[in-house]
């Protein structure tokens, strides 16, 4: 895609948040009343809640930066490096458009922990491949927990489609090394793509790690959607049964890991709530007095305030570190 072609996607994709974000909060009632019912349930929101959604979101990222180290696997990154790189990677992914945090993230691990561009994007791949396994796999538990549906399978073929390209995925890039070298020639293009090969690739040394690395995917998801129910707590929403609001928050989540959404997520990430709700049973008035959509905006916004706040503290890490590799 030409830089052209990128600036019109980017700009298309802030305009269609910007039109969701004016739907969703019309939908709702009058624009006035909905935007005054948010910031009313922000201002009262519980502080013990929010605490404790601030920690589990916390953990997520421990987790995260935990399986970077794992997932790294030829180049030794302490946790005091991959922590606080991840907290800027996951605030970036709030506040970008279209997962240019990913492009971020490969850049910091090589700017502060020397990891080639190739294994910095296979480690990306690969946790990303890791996130739909454990996606699917955490919903499909939940829902099955409160009701069979068609969701259960699609949840579980998300896993099973994940799994399987968690180990084709090293045979497909080194399918295409020999035409990638026939195109671009042996220059960085096709250095970086090798690594990335090489990165990806799973041998029987490594299956241990693989399984680690996937076990801290299924644990960050599962204490990821238990934050969202924190947050619905704090905004005085009440009442949900676990596995509506862990299907709900996880198409949220999702919307977040693709690259379809513009500035702030706004919009695209609510849409996702709602549709995630309906999918549940769940519409209109909830416990507590707020709407789905009411909701949905007064979480996503606690949630990028936590993300905001967690990435400047990982971004002052940064810079006290003075030099690569001092974290």
């Amino acid at each position: 895609m030409t830089k052209h072609g990128r600036n019109a996607r980017m700009i298309a994709l802030l305009i269609v948040g910007a039109l969701l974000t004016y739907y969703l909060l019309s939908r709702s009632g009058s624009l006035e009343s909905t935007v005054s019912n948010i910031f009313t349930a922000l201002g009262r929101a519980d502080t013990l809640w929010l605490l404790i959604s601030l920690l589990l979101f916390a953990i997520t990222q421990l987790l995260r930066a935990w399986r970077w180290q794992i997932l790294s696997w030829n180049h030794d990154i302490e946790l005091r490096q991959s922590l606080p790189l991840t907290a800027v990677h996951v605030g970036l992914a709030h506040l970008l458009p279209v997962r240019l945090s990913d492009v971020a993230l490969v850049g910091l691990f090589k700017k502060y922990a020397s990891v080639p561009l190739g294994n910095g994007a296979a480690t990306v791949i690969l946790a990303k491949i890791m996130d739909v396994i454990a996606m699917g796999f955490v919903v499909a538990c939940s829902f099955v927990a409160g009701l069979s549906g068609p969701v259960v399978y699609v949840a579980a073929s998300a896993s099973a489609i994940g799994l399987l390209s968690l180990f084709f995925l090293p045979f497909i890039l080194s399918l295409l090394i020999k035409p990638i070298k026939t195109i671009f020639g042996t220059g960085r293009f096709a250095s970086s793509w090798l690594e990335l090969a090489e990165a990806t690739e799973i041998t029987s040394g490594r299956k241990s790690r693989v399984t680690l690395a996937m076990g801290l995917s299924i644990a960050g998801w599962a204490v990821k959607l238990f934050m969202f129910y924190a947050l619905l707590r704090s905004v005085g929403v009440h009442g949900l049964p676990m596995w509506q609001i862990f299907t709900a928050s996880a198409i949220t989540d999702l919307i977040m890991a693709l690259p379809v959404h513009g500035l702030l997520s706004l919009g695209t990430v609510e849409a996702g709530w709602v549709a995630g709700f309906k999918l549940t049973g769940v519409s209109g008035i909830l416990p507590g007095g707020l709407s789905v959509i009411e909701a949905g905006f007064s979480v996503h916004l606690l949630w990028l305030s936590m993300a905001v706040l967690l990435m400047l503290g990982g971004t002052a890490a940064l810079l006290l570190s003075g030099r690569k590799g001092t974290i």
